[in-house]
């Protein structure tokens, strides 16, 4: 579950950059550029850094995941994902202006 879309903007983002560099990678510009499109051979190295982006990035997530997963830090209780996380942990009624003013000068209940 990936709600603020992390995954496509970091990883999928990510990744794009590091193979660009081997694609579009020019040397006229003076940074070490050697891209495909221009005859060089940096994206095959690329290739192997975005591998070893990869497996980095999988590991430490394991590393760090699993031991959660297992006393049971990663999940809500049921009872809390019942009741919803917005409304256990955030209060809405603040956040949402449960009490609105009604144009008539008196207070009316919103339903959250």
């Amino acid at each position: 579950d990936d709600v603020v879309d992390a995954f496509p903007v970091h990883a999928a983002n990510g990744l794009w950059a590091v193979l660009a560099a081997g694609l579009f990678g020019d040397p006229a510009e003076g940074i070490g550029g050697n891209g495909a499109f221009y005859g060089g051979d940096q994206f095959g190295v690329q290739i192997f850094g975005a591998l070893i982006i990869i497996l980095w990035s999988a590991a430490w997530s394991f590393c760090i995941l699993l031991p959660l997963r297992l006393i049971g830090f990663l999940r809500m209780s049921d009872h809390f994902q019942d009741k919803g996380a917005d409304f256990m942990e955030h209060s809405p009624e603040k956040a949402y202006n449960a009490h609105a003013a009604d144009p008539a000068g008196g207070e009316q209940r919103i339903a959250v």
